[in-house]
């Protein structure tokens, strides 16, 4: 997969059907994914975290394979990212595809995608907004 500010400049105003193609370029779906969680462990700041310990689910809606959860587990100042759901997450996010990967890349705010209704957020609404902290976007 691209880097980030490839991968940025190329989603940059599209739409989610030019995402969604991009996607496929890159592999697909699941490859996608696995790339983008791989990636969001290495992104991890353990500094920033301290000792809290949480774990955070993503449910990613995908055209092709319907919804795809994965889960990051925090502890001793470790991140590791399982696939599936966990019993019981301190927050779930859910939303599609498209708008994740505009999260992930920074090309749209967590923020305005939970005013735009584009990101669910259930469970520990603090925790979701220490996310920023912990898993900072690169500039």
């Amino acid at each position: 997969m691209a880097d980030l500010v490839e991968t940025r400049a190329a989603i940059r105003g599209r739409s989610d059907a030019e995402i969604l193609t991009w996607i496929e370029r890159v592999g697909g779906t699941q490859a996608f994914l696995e790339l983008a969680f791989a990636g969001m462990q290495e992104a991890f700041v353990a500094e920033r975290a301290g000792e809290k310990s949480a774990v955070v689910e993503w449910d990613i809606a995908t055209p092709d394979m319907g919804v795809q959860s994965y889960h990051v587990l925090i502890e001793d100042g470790a991140c590791r990212v399982e696939s599936g759901r966990f019993d019981s997450p301190g927050v779930t996010l859910s939303m599609q595809i498209a708008d994740f990967l505009r999260i992930l890349v920074g090309t749209l705010d967590a923020r305005l995608a939970v005013a735009q209704g584009k990101l669910a957020v259930s469970g520990d609404v603090v925790l979701a907004g220490a996310l920023r902290e912990w898993f900072p976007i690169q500039n």
